[in-house]
């Protein structure tokens, strides 16, 4: 947790704010023993750059009290602390076996711009915990949503039956699950569960597929480039590609928006169908296979309102179409999903 911890606060500043330095017995000081996990909480904090941009969970504002404790837990000093650099040394310079103090109440600010009074250790606590799981949530989710990017799985046990499949996340909490040429939409959030990061994945339907994936997956560690992930007995590895073309690695299809829109463009499905065949098992002569699309399950069993493949202007976006093959080699027929995607391109002056 230490790991997710110090990969997430980096974008976290801490100010505090305090009286001046007054006789001790005159404060409601909370002691804060070197060894404890407050401690370790409040040194992660005064780490963080002071000029860092990014958004701030918890703000408290300078200058503040850091009282010192004896072996006799007696308070035998103070100091006026004015910025992280002297929070640090102070911190720095506090034994493995003492303590030091705060006095109480402690004026904050969230980042929404609301207001609030810490008066005690354990309220100081639970508002670094908060603000140290929103921050890892925070980061999770940005390294999931990052555009023209999908998560190959690899499995780290002896169930390789994923290893050739694919996610993709979008940032409305949606994504695609692909699987040997089908297209399964997903939902998925970060969490917290019991104080440890998890990634709940919701799969659409009532597939095999659906039985192995809909859990909330324990973070077992993540970075920019992977994300490991655990359930019981099973456990992956997915690993961000980015700037990948349309192909035939996942059944994807982006293409640029139309002009004045922003999530609607044109899809010529024809051009497609080489490649959703190439997917299909069993299949030596292209010829031998057609496809129709339809924007409904029932709609393609039935044969019914097929898509123009022609030119097809989206209705949603990401949107599924499911895609009705009929193999004359083996007279099957069957129904697999893909998934149109419109994104933006960029203009011949950004290239």
């Amino acid at each position: 947790m230490m790991k997710l911890r110090n990969l997430c606060i980096i974008a976290t500043t801490i100010l505090i704010i305090s009286c001046s330095n007054e006789p001790f017995e005159l404060f409601d000081i909370g002691k804060i023993d070197a060894n404890s996990e407050l401690f370790d909480d409040l040194k992660i904090f005064s780490e963080i750059k002071s000029e860092s941009e990014d958004a701030v969970c918890v703000t408290f504002i300078y200058p503040f009290n850091v009282y010192r404790y004896n072996d006799e837990s007696e308070i035998v000093d103070s100091q006026i602390i004015r910025n992280n650099l002297e929070f640090i040394a102070a911190l720095d310079n506090t034994e493995d076996d003492s303590a030091i103090g705060l006095s109480y109440p402690i004026s904050s600010v969230l980042e929404d711009g609301t207001s609030f009074t810490i008066n005690n250790n354990e309220e100081l606590k639970t508002a670094i915990e908060s603000c140290i799981e929103s921050e890892i949530i925070r980061y999770c989710e940005g390294v999931l949503e990052e555009t023209n990017c999908i998560w190959q799985i690899t499995s780290s046990t002896e169930n390789e039956r994923y290893n050739d499949s694919v996610m993709d996340f979008y940032e409305d909490g949606t994504g695609v699950f692909y699987d040997q040429g089908t297209a399964y939409r997903i939902s998925w959030i970060a969490l917290f569960v019991v104080e440890e990061l998890h990634i709940n994945l919701h799969l659409e339907g009532n597939s095999e597929i659906i039985e192995d994936w809909n859990f909330n997956w324990k973070v077992i560690s993540i970075t920019d480039e992977s994300i490991e992930i655990a359930n019981e007995d099973q456990s992956y590895t997915i690993t961000k590609k980015c700037g990948i073309p349309n192909s035939c690695n996942y059944v994807e299809f982006r293409e640029c928006p139309q002009e004045n829109t922003e999530d609607k463009a044109t899809f010529i499905l024809d051009d497609y169908k080489d490649c959703i065949i190439s997917l299909q098992q069993n299949t030596t002569n292209n010829s031998n296979v057609s496809l129709m699309f339809f924007e409904d399950g029932v709609s393609a069993e039935q044969d019914l309102n097929a898509i123009d493949s022609s030119g097809y202007q989206n209705i949603t976006n990401p949107q599924i179409v499911y895609v009705k093959v009929n193999n004359k080699q083996d007279d099957e027929t069957y129904i697999i999903k893909i998934v149109l995607f419109v994104e933006a391109c960029e203009s011949d002056d950004e290239r």
